[in-house]
């Protein structure tokens, strides 16, 4: 009797075994089959949203000193740059309405600045361009960056389908303050006192 039911004891514990080893193995399948099924999820919905900042390998949203660093890289390739409008705006002589802004980077340790052709309607969006005293509309544009354009004498532009404002210009108009004056004065009235004493000492020498 103690035989039977040791071996019967034996075989219920063989049978839980079992029975945990298939449930991990059901659980191990489903954990591998998620990502197999969000892939194909997210290949059904992979829709292309033109007015998204650039995030795929179609669009290098990149610098505008990286345009002259590798510029063979972005040569004749779709580019997204933000800079600040300086200068003035130059229409062109084709009779399209389009206009020529520069775009200069915000990094003043090593500043680049790069020639835009624009459209009439994407021109319109600037409200200041940069000079001393004034801050200029900071654009972001998106074009066909050219290292050598053979259209405009060889130049390097960018010929741009998309800009944004990101931020407005500003003025920055001269301020009286009088405490920049004041280490001046400072100088001029210990300048007269010496002068005064030298004065004084060459009368009693006399």
């Amino acid at each position: 009797m103690g035989e039977r039911r040791g071996r019967s004891g034996r075989v219920g514990r063989r049978g839980r075994r079992r029975l945990l080893f298939a449930v991990l193995a059901c659980a191990f399948a489903f954990v591998l089959a998620i990502p197999v099924a969000a892939l194909a999820d997210e290949g059904d919905g992979n829709v292309v949203d033109p007015t998204q900042r650039a995030d795929n390998s179609f669009i290098y949203d990149t610098t505008i000193e990286s345009l002259f660093e590798q510029a063979s890289l972005y040569d004749d390739r779709t580019v997204q740059v933000v800079g600040e409008v300086v200068g003035d705006r130059i229409a062109t002589n084709d009779g399209t309405g389009n206009c020529w802004v520069t775009l200069t980077s915000a990094d003043e340790a090593n500043a680049s600045s790069i020639s835009v052709l624009l459209s009439a309607e994407q021109a319109n969006q600037i409200d200041r361009f940069g000079r001393y005293g004034v801050t200029g509309t900071t654009l972001q544009v998106r074009g066909t960056y050219h290292q050598a354009c053979g259209e405009h004498d060889g130049l390097p532009d960018i010929h741009a389908t998309n800009s944004s404002v990101l931020a407005k210009g500003v003025d920055h108009p001269d301020s009286f303050a009088l405490g920049d004056f004041v280490p001046g004065l400072i100088a001029v009235v210990i300048g007269l006192a010496l002068m005064g004493v030298f004065y004084f000492a060459r009368e009693r020498m006399r």
